[in-house]
């Protein structure tokens, strides 16, 4: 006969393994139970740029190229870092982006898509379902979009994961890309307490969040992402009830401290092609128990890149800034007025006897743990056809004109430099000839409606009273003063000449090598390398863009939003007016050199001798400067915490042990009964 004890402690052993099973087991720094955020650092390891091959028919890659806008799937297989994963789905993306290279002859470099669970439901990349590969469109310093989500991040918002990505397509350099994590329930398990509420991408009728009705049918632009239900629909309608209603509480309906953050960011960025700008778009919106959050989203055309005022065609400057950089402006706006004209040059490869081809001589090697070595010659592209051929709706002196600021630009010693017996001045002159003014570029950075853009009132090409959600945020006296802490902590923490000076220099020496190789790049090697250090650059549109922050914020700046653009500025005295001028053309005059080694009198840069990533002089930031999440986990005072951490979440085998578990305690709890009935 069995005793009591022996029973009670068959129980108690059952017990206690239950318990480990579903309570500590899961928590346990396990990788196989953890698949759902690993992806974070094996695909987007910002200290590496990744390898993606991807394998096609050339059937399929070929209809791909030749029918864009279709943006029609294909199947193939794509290897990330050397994990192969079959039967995926690819298709081109984008949007204005992709209807001007499908319009350019010479350019055939689409954003990708990539979707790795399109054919099967249970695969995923180290649990990562899809992946995005934006091209640099208009941008050739190839870093406002990743120095961006930086920021983001840094501010505590949800971002998606991002970094740098070589591509292959059939063994052939496709080149370098910017890869970026798709907001799916993926991300938002990632970043929410749960991801089974609603996401919006709005775009199109009822993006601007303006109230049409209470009927949800009404806003056909508000693009559900996930399935939604009545509950859904009703704590939509009352988001938008509350923004749209002057002087009503919002909280209940709010994620308020998530939007002032954004938008202080977005708007310290210069992110105009946005909810703030005419297009009123590239945000999306999330619910979560009745409230309503927002997620960043597509930076290429952040600082200043889409053109204060509502477009590209703002090319306005201020006179202390354009002394030395009027052929390069000229050349980087060309053709910005006209629509058509735009199509018809954007987006255009460099040409096959650029620097991309032939030996590696003299180039930068990639940063010690670089995952794969810089990309191999072969697989180049076949030359285009001619500079001087005329393209549909453009002049046909155009290239010879834009050969004139070509030399003026790049007939330097520095960029004359023999290779394959083609100078690179040369062969520069071939890619700007042909893709012209190529969208917003590298001239625009230091224009005075960027620089200066509002703080205000910050949209550009409408008025605030047209985007609710910001006028409903801005109009409350409290939530406008904690949306000015947040410009004041950008301004003097992140948004500063040292830190993005230090950002774009560890970038400079990660990506270079793969620059100088990518075949279908729309922007010049030497254009790229302009970005780093100087007078039009990223750390000088930061020094600047800070300063105007500050100014406006203290009121010793006004800018004159009547016109909704932010070029129209005004001092509040001319001692003031005689200053700023003072200091801006001591701005463009002075180089701090000392975060830019291996630089002197500013002629170019040795991305070989470059800060190591989280590496400062002294062992310090700069000026007291906070280091924040970007890649490698720090933490920012006041940011919440939940962005911060790692999901951990329960996986399929968990679930399974755990059932098991239960299923025995179960029977255990049956088996002692009926024992002491019989007893």
């Amino acid at each position: 006969m069995i005793k009591n004890r022996v029973v009670y402690g068959i129980l108690a052993v059952l017990v206690i393994v239950f318990i480990c099973v579903v309570g500590i087991l899961p928590n346990l720094s396990l990788d196989s139970k953890n698949t759902e955020t690993t992806y974070t650092n094996k695909v987007f390891n910002k200290d590496k740029v990744t390898t993606v091959d991807l394998e096609i028919s050339e059937k399929d890659w070929q209809d791909m190229l030749d029918n864009p806008l279709d943006e029609e799937i294909k199947e193939a297989n794509v290897t990330v870092n050397g994990k192969t994963l079959e039967h995926v789905g690819i298709r081109t993306k984008g949007n204005l982006s992709l209807r001007e290279v499908a319009s350019d002859e010479d350019s055939d470099r689409y954003s990708l898509k990539i979707d790795f669970d399109y054919y099967n439901d249970e695969q995923s990349l180290y649990g990562l379902k899809k992946l995005n590969l934006n091209n640099n469109y208009s941008d050739s310093t190839l870093m406002r979009e990743y120095l961006s989500y930086q920021l983001m991040e840094e501010m505590g918002l949800p971002t998606p994961s991002y970094s740098y990505m070589y591509v292959t397509v059939n063994g052939e350099d496709r080149g370098l890309f910017l890869g970026v994590e798709q907001v799916d329930e993926t991300f938002l398990a990632k970043n929410f307490s749960t991801n089974t509420g609603s996401l919006y991408k709005p775009d199109g009728a009822g993006s601007d969040l303006k109230w049409i009705s209470d009927n949800i049918d009404d806003y056909t632009g508000l693009n559900a992402k996930t399935s939604t239900d009545d509950s859904d629909d009703e704590a939509m309608i009352n988001f938008l009830s509350a923004i749209n209603s002057k002087g009503a509480s919002i909280e209940d309906t709010v994620d308020v401290d998530n939007m002032l953050r954004y938008f202080a960011t977005n708007t310290a960025l210069v992110n105009l092609d946005s909810y703030q700008g005419n297009m009123k778009h590239n945000y999306y919106l999330y619910e979560e128990k009745g409230k309503l959050s927002i997620i960043p989203w597509d930076y290429n055309m952040s600082f200043g890149g889409f053109g204060a005022g509502g477009g590209g065609g703002s090319r306005d400057r201020s006179q202390e800034n354009t002394i030395e950089n009027t052929e390069k402006d000229s050349l980087a706006t060309k053709g910005d007025s006209d629509p058509e004209t735009t199509s018809t040059t954007e987006g255009t490869p460099a040409d096959s006897t650029s620097d991309e081809q032939g030996d590696m001589n003299g180039m930068p090697t990639p940063p010690e743990g670089t995952q794969g070595q810089p990309p191999s010659d072969g697989g180049q592209m076949q030359p285009p056809q001619e500079n001087n051929v005329a393209r549909p709706n453009q002049e046909p002196t155009s290239n010879e004109e834009l050969e004139v600021s070509a030399d003026a630009k790049i007939g330097t010693e520095s960029n004359k430099k023999e290779v394959d017996g083609t100078s690179d001045a040369t062969k520069d002159k071939n890619i700007i000839g042909k893709r012209g003014g190529m969208g917003a570029g590298n001239g625009q950075l230091i224009s005075d409606s960027s620089i200066n853009f509002s703080v205000t009132t910050p949209v550009s090409g409408t008025s605030i009273e047209e985007r609710p959600l910001l006028n409903a945020l801005l109009s409350n006296d409290e939530y406008r003063k904690k949306y000015e802490e947040y410009l004041n902590d950008i301004a003097t923490k992140y948004l500063t000449e040292d830190k993005i000076a230090v950002e774009t220099a560890k970038i400079a020496k990660l990506i270079t090598s793969y620059v100088e190789k990518d075949p279908t790049k729309f922007y010049t090697t030497e254009e790229f390398k302009a970005a780093v250090a100087g007078d039009n650059s990223l750390p000088e549109f930061a020094k600047q863009r800070s300063q105007s922050i500050l100014k406006q914020l203290s009121g010793d700046l006004v800018v004159d939003s009547s016109t909704s653009t932010g070029d129209k500025v005004n001092q509040k005295n001319q001692l003031n007016t005689n200053a700023d001028k003072d200091s801006t053309a001591k701005a463009n005059t002075e180089i701090k050199v000392e975060v830019m080694p291996n630089q002197p009198d500013g002629e170019g840069f040795d991305p070989n001798n470059m800060p190591e990533r989280g590496q400062w002089g002294g062992g310090q930031p700069p000026n007291g400067m906070q280091c924040g999440r970007g890649g490698d986990g720090g933490k920012n005072p006041g940011i919440p915490e939940k962005n911060n951490q790692q999901t951990t979440g329960y996986s399929r085998d968990t679930i399974i042990v755990s059932s098991i578990a239960v299923g025995c305690l179960i029977i255990a709890t049956i088996f002692v009964f009926l024992f002491k009935r019989r007893r």
